[in-house]
């Protein structure tokens, strides 16, 4: 393979990443920005442990503090919850559970949510059934 064509090579394929790559965060620019519109809504703050554990399933712990996007300007005490309530909706959660400045999203609902607030809708994995008999 000559120079030229490894040149042509590696240049399209780094157009085709770049390409992807924009594309992603156009996407997740997006999510965004639905989570922060319409999403945060649908999200549910508590300080009851006790109706959440137990009965709703844990997704991920939300740091403020220690989110690296937000550590140049911190969250104040002001916007905490609409900061958790966004992150919530962004990875499916409906309800935080809110203990000082950690919250833990939990989905307490039968599904979990999209970044707009409303619920996803996948079909389940299909099961095979019984295998006919052969004759």
């Amino acid at each position: 393979m000559t120079n030229r064509r490894r040149g042509a090579l590696f240049a399209a394929l780094v157009s085709a990443g770049a390409w992807i790559a924009c594309a992603q965060f156009a996407a997740k620019n997006d999510a965004r920005s639905q989570a922060e519109s319409m999403g945060k809504y649908k999200v549910h703050l508590t300080t009851d442990r006790e109706s959440v554990e137990g009965h709703c399933k844990f997704v991920k712990s939300i740091l403020p503090d220690f989110d690296p996007i937000i550590v140049a300007r911190p969250v104040d005490d002001q916007h905490l919850a609409d900061y958790y309530r966004v992150e919530a909706v962004l990875l499916g959660a409906d309800t935080v559970l809110v203990d000082g400045r950690t919250g833990e999203a939990y989905i307490c609902g039968p599904l979990p949510l999209n970044p707009d607030g409303s619920l996803q809708s996948f079909a389940p994995p299909a099961t095979p059934g019984p295998k006919p008999e052969k004759k």
